[in-house]
C-alpha cells in the first residue's frame, strides 16, 4: 500500500518561491490584481459597454485605443484595394507595426470591401497564430479596442478552448484549429477572409495551410480572400508560390545598441537575471525583456530575481519598484494579463519570456533586451523514431528580432550573452521550418481525412523529405487509420476528429471498447499537458533529495502511465489544491490544464465513438461534470481484467510498435523490429525494473547510442502477440501508391507460384555456373 503523501513538508512552509515580485515599497503577487495605482489608471480608461454600429462592424465604446502612429495605418486603403483586386496578398511588416490587430478591423469596417462578397450573413475573418497565448492576447486586445465583450464580435479558438459565438466576426485562432476546421470544410465556406499571421515562423500547421488555402481560394472563385502577414519573410519565394503582390510596411524603430557578454551555457539563467537587475538599478526608463528557453527557466529566473532583489532591499540599497513576471506558451489566460497590463509611473516591468515574445506578442514600452542566445526546438528523426525537445542556438534572424524589441518606442539596448564571433560564425542564418523537422503523422492523417490521397506529392511550399512522410504513413497503417493501399479507414476518420496525436486517439477509442475510458481520458489528458513533476535545481541538494523522496511515493509498480493517473486522481481527492501540489513538488498549472483537456475530450470522444459505447462515454462525462462520482471503478472492463490491465492493454493498441524486450545480456531493452538498445529515463517508475516487455510513449536522445525511453510501463507479451505481426505486413510501396498502375498502363497478370519457383531455380543455377567458371579460371592461372 502506498504511504500517505505529504500535505505539509515537516510542518515547514514550502521552500520554493511563490514566484512573486518584490520591491522596496510594495510586494505584488503574480496572478492577482496589481496595486491600486495601476487599477485606478486602468479603471479610468474603461467605460461601460454599450451596443452600437460603426460601419459594417459592430462596435461599442472602446476600452483602449490603438496608437495613432501605428505604421500600418498609413497603408489601410492600399491593403483594402489590393485585396479587392487580388485574391491573395502578402503583407510584410515589422513586429509592432499593428498588422495583427488593425488589418482585420480595417476589413471589417470597410463598406466597399463588404460589397465584394455575395453572402448576406456579414463578413467573417479568421486570423491564425502559431501560439495559443498570442491568439488569446490578440483577441482580447482587439475586443477591448472595439468595446465589445470577448466572445461576441471578437473571439478566439485554441486547442481545447473555444471562446466565440455565432455572432463572431473576427476569430483569432491557432493554425492547428483552422487546419482542423478544414477537415469538415476544405473550402472554409464559413469565412470570407483568412489571415495567416506570423508566416515567417514557418510552423508545421501554417506550412500545410499555405497549400490548403491556395486550393480553397481557387475553388471559391473570388469569394475567399487570403492575407499572409509576417515580420520578416522571403518575399520572393512567397510571391512565386502564391503568384501574388507583396506589400512592405516599414516599422517604427529606434536605434538599438548591441552589447556582447559571453557566458557559459550552463550559467545563462543566473547570468541573465544578474544583467537584468543591473539594468534595473542603473538604467533609465524602459521595461526589460529577457529571453530564455522554456517555462522552467522562466520560473527559475523569476525566483532568482525575487530573491536577489529582496537581498538588495534588505541590505539598504535604494531600488525602484519592479513587477517581475514570466511569459511562456502554456500560461493560463488570466496569468498572461499581468504581462500586458499597465504599471504605475516609476515602476518597471521585468519579463522573463520564451521566444514567444520575439514576434507573436508585443510587450509595450520595452527599452532593454537580454538575449541568452538559445531556444527550445522540437526535432524528430524519422529513421530512429526519436523526438527530442532540444535547446539549440537561435538563428541570426531570431537574434535580430529579439534585439529589435528594444527599439519600438525608444532608443534601446540589447545585451547578448554570447560573443559577436558566435553570432557571425556559429548561429545559423535562418530557422529551419518546422515541417522539415517534425513528426508528420497527425498532419498526414488530417490530409487523408480531407481527401488528399497523394500526400507524398502534395503541393507543399517546401516539401519535407520523403522518408518523413513515408514513416508517417507507416505509423497510421500500424494503428489502423489507413488500409494497405493508404486509404482512410472508418477508424482513421474517427481518430482524425479528435484533437490529439493519432496514437493517443487510437488509445481512447480502444479504451472506450475495453471499458476503461475514464482512466484513459485522464492519462491522455496528462500526457497532452505540461510536465507535472517539479524538479528543483540540483544546486540545492537538500531540496532536490526531498523532491525525489516525495515524488517516489506516487510511483506505480506497473510504470509511469498509471503513475500519472494516480497523481491526477489524488490531486482531485485533495480538492485540486495548489498547496497540495507545492508540498508534493507538482506543477499545479499542468494538473489544472489536464483537467480542462479532460473535459473537452469527453465531449469529443462522445461524438466519434461507435453507438455501442457512446452511452458509456456519455455517462462518464455526466458523472465527471456533476462531481457526484469521479467514476473510478465504474464500468468494469469487458474482458474481466482489472481497470489497470485494461488501460495498459488499450495503450498497446496505439503504441505496440513502441515496445521493447529485455535484452538477454542485461543492461536494457531491445526495441521491437530494431536492433537498438534502450534504457529508461532517470526518475521513471521502471528504472531498474526487470520487466520482460515494456511500452514507452516517447524515445528521446540526440543519437541512437544515447536513446532513453520516457513514460514507460510494463506490458504482457500476450497483449502484444496479436499486434506485432503487423510490423512485417507493411508494404511501403503499396502504402505510398507507387505500385498502383498509371492511367492507360496495363496491369501485369500475377504469375503462377510454381512458375515463379522454377524461374528462381533457373536463376540460382545460372549464378552457380558463373561462379564455378570464374573459380576454375582463377585456379588455372
Amino acid at each position: 500500500m502506498t504511504p500517505p503523501l505529504k500535505k505539509d513538508l515537516a510542518g515547514k512552509p514550502p521552500r520554493r518561491s511563490r514566484s512573486r515580485s518584490r520591491s522596496r515599497s510594495s510586494q505584488w503577487s503574480r496572478g492577482k490584481s496589481p496595486p491600486r495605482e495601476s487599477r485606478d489608471k486602468q479603471a479610468a480608461k474603461e467605460v461601460e459597454k454599450k451596443d452600437g454600429q460603426d460601419g459594417p462592424g459592430t462596435r461599442g465604446t472602446p476600452r483602449v485605443k490603438a496608437p495613432d502612429d501605428l505604421p500600418v495605418a498609413a497603408y489601410k486603403e492600399k491593403i483594402i484595394d489590393l485585396l479587392l483586386e487580388h485574391p491573395i496578398i502578402v503583407v510584410v511588416g515589422e513586429t509592432g507595426s499593428g498588422k495583427t490587430t488593425q488589418i482585420p478591423q480595417y476589413l471589417l469596417d470597410s463598406e466597399k470591401f463588404h460589397c465584394l462578397f455575395e453572402n448576406k450573413r456579414g463578413l467573417r475573418v479568421a486570423i491564425t497564430q502559431p501560439r495559443r497565448v498570442a491568439a488569446v492576447a490578440m483577441a482580447r486586445r482587439v475586443s477591448d479596442e472595439r468595446g465589445t465583450r470577448l466572445g461576441d464580435v471578437v473571439g478566439y479558438s485554441i486547442r481545447f478552448e473555444d471562446n466565440s459565438s455565432a455572432s463572431t466576426r473576427l476569430r483569432y485562432m491557432t493554425d492547428g484549429c483552422l487546419l482542423r476546421e478544414c477537415l469538415g470544410d476544405p473550402d472554409l465556406a464559413n469565412y470570407d477572409v483568412v489571415i495567416l499571421d506570423e508566416a515567417h515562423e514557418r510552423s508545421l500547421h501554417t506550412d500545410v495551410l499555405f497549400a490548403l488555402m491556395k486550393r480553397a481560394v481557387s475553388n471559391r472563385a473570388g469569394q475567399l480572400r487570403m492575407l499572409v502577414t509576417s515580420a520578416t519573410l522571403d518575399t520572393g519565394a512567397f510571391s512565386e508560390y502564391f503568384a501574388c503582390p507583396v506589400l512592405e510596411v516599414p516599422g517604427r524603430s529606434f536605434s538599438v545598441a548591441l552589447h556582447y557578454h559571453p557566458v557559459s551555457r550552463t550559467q545563462r539563467v543566473e547570468a541573465a537575471v544578474n544583467v537584468a537587475l543591473n539594468l534595473h538599478v542603473r538604467e533609465g526608463p524602459g521595461h526589460i525583456l529577457v529571453f530564455l528557453t522554456g517555462m522552467e527557466e522562466c520560473e527559475q529566473a523569476v525566483s532568482f530575481a525575487n530573491s536577489k532583489l529582496q537581498n538588495m532591499v534588505d541590505s539598504g540599497k535604494q531600488v525602484s519598484d519592479c513587477l517581475i513576471v514570466p511569459l511562456y506558451g502554456m500560461m493560463q489566460s488570466d496569468d498572461q494579463r499581468n504581462v500586458f497590463e499597465e504599471v504605475p509611473d516609476g515602476c518597471r516591468k521585468l519579463v522573463f519570456s520564451t521566444n514567444i515574445a520575439e514576434t507573436s506578442l508585443t510587450v509595450a514600452g520595452v527599452g532593454y533586451v537580454v538575449d541568452c542566445g538559445y531556444c527550445k526546438q522540437k526535432n524528430f528523426n524519422p529513421k530512429t523514431g526519436m523526438e527530442s525537445l532540444q535547446v539549440t542556438e537561435v538563428s541570426q534572424v531570431q537574434a535580430k528580432q529579439r534585439a529589435g524589441r528594444a527599439g519600438r518606442t525608444q532608443h534601446g539596448k540589447c545585451f547578448r550573452l554570447y560573443s559577436e564571433e558566435t553570432f557571425s560564425r556559429s548561429l545559423p542564418k535562418v530557422t529551419v521550418p518546422e515541417i522539415l523537422r517534425s513528426n508528420l503523422a497527425s498532419v498526414t492523417l488530417q490530409m487523408k481525412a480531407m481527401g488528399i490521397e497523394d500526400v507524398v506529392r502534395f503541393d507543399f511550399m517546401e516539401p519535407p523529405d520523403r522518408v518523413r512522410l513515408v514513416k508517417s504513413l507507416r505509423l497510421l497503417f500500424l494503428i489502423g487509420a489507413l488500409d494497405a493501399d493508404g486509404g482512410l479507414t472508418d477508424l482513421g476518420r474517427r481518430m482524425s476528429q479528435l484533437p490529439l496525436e493519432p496514437q493517443y486517439g487510437r488509445v481512447l477509442l480502444a479504451a472506450a471498447e475495453a471499458g476503461c475510458v475514464s482512466e484513459a481520458l485522464t492519462l491522455v489528458s496528462m500526457l497532452s499537458s505540461e510536465g507535472v513533476w517539479y524538479r528543483p535545481s540540483k544546486q540545492n541538494a537538500e531540496q532536490w533529495e526531498e523532491a525525489l523522496a516525495v515524488q517516489e511515493r506516487f510511483l506505480h509498480r506497473m510504470g509511469d502511465h498509471l503513475t500519472l493517473v494516480r497523481v491526477f486522481t489524488m490531486w482531485e481527492d485533495e480538492g485540486c489544491s495548489p498547496e497540495w501540489c507545492k508540498a508534493n513538488f507538482l506543477h499545479f498549472r499542468a494538473l489544472r490544464q489536464a483537467r480542462d483537456i479532460r473535459g473537452q475530450l469527453c465531449d469529443q470522444l462522445e461524438k466519434v465513438s461507435e453507438a455501442s459505447v457512446r452511452d458509456a462515454v456519455r455517462a462518464v462525462r455526466n458523472r465527471y461534470r456533476d462531481h457526484r462520482d469521479r467514476d473510478r471503478g465504474r464500468g468494469a472492463p469487458k474482458n474481466g481484467s482489472s481497470v489497470e490491465q485494461a488501460l495498459l492493454q488499450s495503450l498497446c493498441s496505439g503504441f505496440f510498435m513502441q515496445t521493447a524486450r529485455m535484452c538477454g545480456a542485461g543492461g536494457g531493452w531491445l526495441i521491437v523490429g530494431e536492433n537498438v538498445l534502450v534504457k529508461c529515463e532517470g526518475g521513471s517508475a521502471m528504472d531498474g525494473s526487470c520487466a520482460e516487455w515494456v511500452l514507452y510513449t516517447d524515445l528521446v536522445g540526440s543519437t541512437v547510442a544515447n536513446c532513453m525511453m520516457r513514460t514507460v510501463s510494463a506490458v504482457a507479451h500476450e497483449w502484444l502477440q496479436p499486434l506485432l505481426p503487423k510490423l512485417v505486413e507493411v508494404d511501403l510501396k503499396r502504402l505510398v501508391g507507387v505500385t498502383q498502375p498509371r492511367q492507360n498502363e496495363q496491369v501485369e497478370e500475377p504469375k503462377d507460384p510454381a512458375q515463379v519457383a522454377k524461374d528462381r531455380e533457373v536463376k540460382v543455377g545460372s549464378a552457380r555456373e558463373r561462379y564455378l567458371a570464374r573459380k576454375n579460371k582463377t585456379a588455372s592461372k
